[in-house]
């Protein structure tokens, strides 16, 4: 390594000890200014400047630290520089060189004429440097005086004690010290409530937000935070939303609110310190997906057009609609059909059926789409499907050719004057007064001097008279009258439940009201006249009717009832969807031909069969359940006798799991709330009990071989009747065998946990052969559904639509239909409020007189206590919570 140039480190030592110096003659001018920060830095930690008003702190803080300034700078400007000469003398001094040699390196010789003399002369300076050896400067020591010395010990140490005594509050003094408007940590914290409000397209209860929460939020787009901050002393600031709100409650209170759009931390600050932070991630408000679940078409050996269809949409859709129209149609008509949903689901499909054969693109190759709007307002549309629209067959030439006029005259492919010529060489092909007067109006309304107006109700008209004619030709002239006083009345209630529909809550008036009333009278009497004409008729015939299976002498007056009941209600869509269900059942009404008494017949076997089905289930169901009372009373009993003697006291709920407190309430936990790694064992039994036990358990071995065989032979029957199998019986044959096992094993404990899957498979049998029933299968029979030239299902009193409205409840509808005597589920049937099936024990049914005493009420109302502390406990799993949550809300 190579020695360092002694001249070079002469050189850079100068400049220290110049440096040095200059801080040593600094030390005057700048011991003031040091003064008042050291001042300030103490009043700060004593929380002086923040105690004053902010433009006070404000003001203070600038006059010191301003006046500090303004003396350094002042001063450092007097500070003379230091020369190299008094630099060599400091060096001298502070690596105690003698004599003073460093003078000799900046003399110079008097007579230097000759290069020899230069020459020895720096041969000389030479040997100096090399023997001045290891060279230094010290710190500097400015001169001072004792009450300086004295004030330098002070000052640092009063400082050092206050930040002591601030102890970790001593960073949060001097920030809150040097910057005015901002609180240091030990003025409290002010009171922060804040929550998160779900918008309105996604209702839920609010998001309560803790101060202390680490967890990530998720919110729908939309969602409103709402903060309010009481004993707070400035402004506060809301982070992480675009455009927040304040607002000034009172003069230590305020409310801050703002829309959350996107994810990312939101954090309420006030004067400089954080009162709450969350993560909370924004789920987007998505277009609705809509789709066709299916190719749309006609309905087989109907008029209605099937619109199969599916949606989604996280939060629910508002509204669905197709949009029909005819490509190369010159003037863009669209046909707009609502499709009605349940409500607003948030996942659903179905098949609507409306009818479109007085349209004029029935019958017709259309293109078509679905529109959905979910409750946020978004809307979306499905891919464009070509299929034909449904539509009536007139029998009577001149309906047929009436209806081809009206289709051109309404698609704009012929004029009016054109349209009046071809109904004027109509009217001679009949001789029908009737007929004749009104296709003379009709031709008197496509004139050019008609009244305005009168062409408009044209294509109305002629679709009146098709229908007419097609029933004149089939029905003759007594029941088409009917028939068409009947279209009348239901076009009244049409007009009616719409006009109330538009005037919204004035609609409901007593004036309305009783206008409706008239009109759906109107409608029943036609509607009942038109009944005794076919049932005249068939008697004439020699044809028996057969009676529409109500219980009422009208078979019409249920659903009028129901229908005025909706419209004053306000439900006016569901009082259209029965008129539209009435309308189906009047168009169906006929005279009975001996094919339909056989198919009547047929109907009324199958429907027999499935009633004996489901009591066959039904009483499968009350037996198994005793063969659980049985099993469940052997194990109480034995481990009754297994146990210690009751104290009376009961164990700490707190200690216990969800799943044992929900079995304390008799409910049974959801799957997965079992953890059967912290299971506690099972309770012991007594050895004697068990053996003497063996009489019950060997009939209840019996009595469960027997129903195992009872549930093949049924299942057997359920797939013959509908031509579908009903999967559940199977499972429900696997348990039972597993229940037998365990019976004569004398395990208890397994036969019981059994004998519950075979119930519940049981019930999902009941709900899988109730279905395959409604939809009729492959099989022979049908177990539903009604004929269609009696009113039967409409008037039955179970609001289902008959053959040709099906499919408009989509696939959640399983209600039953008519003529079903056991359509609730038969596992609904004689349970307490908290769902759990009564006749548990040796006593049969529970007593309504039966009042729990105090003890069992304290109890209930400590699980409840508990229950509701572990549904606020946001640390346990999601599932847990949500299941809490579900639960509670019955409470």
């Amino acid at each position: 390594m190579a020695e360092p140039n002694p001249a070079l480190h002469l050189k850079a030592l100068r400049r220290k000890a110049q440096r040095v110096l200059w801080w040593e003659r600094a030390w005057k001018p700048l011991r003031w200014p040091l003064l008042l920060v050291a001042f300030y830095a103490l009043a700060c930690l004593a929380r002086v400047p923040q105690s004053l008003p902010d433009w006070l702190h404000a003001l203070l803080e600038l006059c010191v630290l301003g006046t500090a300034l303004w003396l350094t700078i002042t001063g450092l400007r007097s500070v003379p520089s230091v020369p190299v000469s008094v630099a060599d003398r400091r060096i001298e001094q502070d690596s105690h060189l003698a004599f003073q040699p460093l003078l000799s390196l900046t003399d110079r010789p008097a007579f230097a004429g000759n290069g020899e003399q230069s020459a020895i002369w720096s041969r000389h300076v030479e040997r100096v440097t090399a023997s001045l050896g290891a060279l230094r400067v010290g710190l500097p020591r400015p001169e001072t005086s004792l009450h300086e010395r004295l004030a330098l010990i002070a000052v640092p140490l009063a400082i050092g004690v206050a930040a002591v005594l601030g102890g970790t509050h001593t960073p949060s003094r001097l920030h809150a010290g040097l910057i005015p408007g901002v609180d240091d940590d030990s003025i409290p914290l002010p009171t922060l409530q804040a929550w998160i409000d779900r918008p309105s397209y996604a209702p839920g209860a609010p998001i309560f937000l803790s101060t202390t929460g680490r967890t990530t939020l998720n919110v729908p787009q939309g969602a409103i935070l709402n903060a309010t901050i009481t004993g707070a002393h400035g402004k506060p600031s809301l982070h992480g939303i675009a455009s927040p709100e304040q607002n000034r409650l009172d003069t230590e209170s305020w409310n801050s609110h703002g829309t959350l759009q996107q994810s990312g931390t939101i954090s309420i600050t006030v004067r400089g310190r954080t009162l709450g932070s969350w993560r909370v991630t924004v789920e987007p408000d998505l277009p609705p997906t809509v789709t066709w679940d299916g190719t749309p078409g006609p309905q087989k050996d109907d008029w209605r057009t099937g619109l199969p269809w599916h949606v989604h949409q996280t939060y629910g859709v508002a509204s669905l609609e197709a949009e029909i129209n005819l490509p190369g149609l010159t003037r863009g008509r669209i046909l707009r059909v609502p499709i009605p949903l349940d409500g607003q689901p948030k996942d659903a499909k179905g098949v609507a059926t409306p009818d479109l054969s007085s349209d004029p693109f029935a019958g017709m190759e259309v293109e078509g789409r679905l529109h959905a709007k979910s409750v946020s307002g978004r809307e979306s549309r499905s891919d464009i499907v070509k299929f034909q629209i449904a539509a009536r067959k007139f029998t009577d030439p001149l309906a047929r050719a009436l209806v081809a006029l009206r289709r051109r005259l309404m698609l704009g492919q012929q004029r009016a004057s054109q349209a009046a010529a071809e109904l004027n060489l109509l009217t001679q092909t009949t001789d029908e007064r009737a007929v004749l007067a009104a296709l003379g109006l009709e031709i008197a309304s496509l004139q050019k001097d008609a009244p305005e107006g009168s062409a408009d109700r044209v294509p109305g008209e002629l679709w009146a008279l098709a229908l007419y004619l097609d029933d004149l030709r089939r029905d003759g002239p007594e029941i088409a009258d009917a028939a068409a006083e009947v279209r009348a009345a239901q076009q009244g209630v049409q007009q009616q439940l719409d006009h109330m529909r538009d005037l919204g809550d004035k609609g409901h008036t007593l004036p309305e009201q009783e206008e409706l009333q008239r009109r759906t009278q109107a409608l029943k009497d036609a509607l009942n006249r038109r009944m005794q004409l076919l049932f005249s008729r068939a008697a004439q015939s020699g044809i028996v009717m057969p009676q529409s299976g109500t219980s009422s002498a009208d078979p019409f007056s249920d659903e009028m009832r129901r229908l005025q009941s909706e419209a004053n209600q306000g439900h006016g869509d569901e009082a259209l969807k029965r008129l539209q269900q009435m309308e189906d059942m009047a168009e169906r009404m006929r005279q009975a031909r001996p094919e339909d008494l056989k198919a009547l017949a047929e109907q009324m076997k199958a429907q027999a069969e499935a009633r004996a089905q489901r009591a066959a289930l039904h009483d499968l169901v009350h037996r198994e359940t005793t063969l659980l009372d049985h099993t469940q009373s052997r194990l109480s009993a034995a481990r009754k006798a297994a146990a210690p003697p009751d104290d009376g006291s009961h164990p700490d709920v707190s200690q216990m799991s969800t799943a044992d407190l929900l079995r304390q309430l008799g409910m049974q936990p959801p799957p997965g709330m079992e953890q059967p790694a912290d299971a506690k064992p099972a309770a012991p039994v007594d050895p004697a009990t068990v053996a003497a036990q063996s009489e019950g358990r060997r009939a209840d071995h019996a009595l469960q071989r027997a129903l195992q065989r009872v549930n093949d032979i049924l299942s057997h029957r359920v797939k013959d009747l509908t031509g579908k199998p009903a999967t559940a019986f199977d499972k429900a044959k696997a348990d039972m065998q597993t229940a037998r096992e365990a019976l004569a094993d004398r395990k208890d404990a397994e036969a019981q946990t059994a004998e519950q899957k075979v119930l519940a498979d049981l019930s999902e049998a009941g709900k899988q052969m109730r279905q395959n029933q409604k939809s009729g299968g492959s099989g022979k029979g049908q177990g539903g559904g009604s004929l269609s030239f009696i009113p039967s299902g409409g008037a039955g009193g179970s609001g289902q639509p008959q053959h040709g409205a099906k499919g408009q409840q989509g696939d959640d509808g399983d209600q039953p239909q008519a003529g079903d005597e056991d359509g609730d589920d038969d596992d609904q049937k004689d349970q307490d409020p908290l769902g759990r099936k009564l006749g548990e024990g040796d006593k049969g049914k529970d007593s309504d007189a039966h009042i729990p005493d105090k003890s069992a009420r304290d109890r209930a109302r400590d699980i409840e206590r508990e229950l509701r502390r572990r549904a606020s406990d946001r640390t346990r799993p999601q599932s847990e919570l949500d299941y809490l949550e579900r639960l509670l809300k019955s409470f």
